[in-house]
């Protein structure tokens, strides 16, 4: 492998671990972790939405949902209200909490994607975007083509900590 080549996935792998750091930076006092966003914004446009929903739609399993449901709970941020017909289903709702964390999250992916942008011009950006999208079906081929970073990191297994990366933006 050539120097550019190993320089390129330097900085790649460089980008997204600066990305995490300042998304957690951002958010440490509220508890929440990047990869709980995803779960807050999906509740916040499904209210009522069930744990299995949250699954399907995040590309992830029912367990690791779960997880992080409860903890979301904990914090305070989730509640579960039981179906009236179907004892054995939950809806989920964000509390209050919940949706001033998810305005946070939003404020904030979008402060480190400005700093991160920041004395780009727009075609430049356009350029960055392509040939990133390029880099990433490279590498997705079939098999990882059009999944979430939850679940590419639930296939690596390894859990997503707090990465800001998810595709849906919040």
């Amino acid at each position: 492998m050539e120097q550019k080549q190993i320089d390129v996935l330097r900085h790649v792998n460089r980008i997204s671990l600066l990305h995490r750091l300042r998304v957690q930076q951002l958010l440490a006092d509220t508890g929440v972790w990047g990869s709980q966003i995803p779960i807050l914004l999906h509740v916040e446009r499904n209210p009522g939405c069930t744990q299995t929903g949250i699954a399907e739609h995040l590309g992830v399993s029912s367990p690791s949902i779960a997880t992080s449901i409860k903890r979301l709970q904990r914090a305070g941020m989730l509640e579960k209200r039981a179906d009236e017909t179907d004892m054995r289903c939950n809806h989920i709702e964000l509390t209050e909490r919940g949706r001033s964390i998810v305005a946070r999250g939003r404020a904030c992916y979008d402060q480190v994607v400005e700093r991160m942008l920041r004395g780009f011009t727009g075609s430049e950006v356009d350029a960055l975007a392509g040939l990133l999208a390029r880099l990433e079906e490279n590498l997705a081929g079939d098999e990882y083509r059009g999944r979430t970073v939850l679940s590419l990191a639930e296939a690596a297994g390894r859990p997503a900590k707090s990465d800001g990366e998810e595709r849906e933006h919040p």
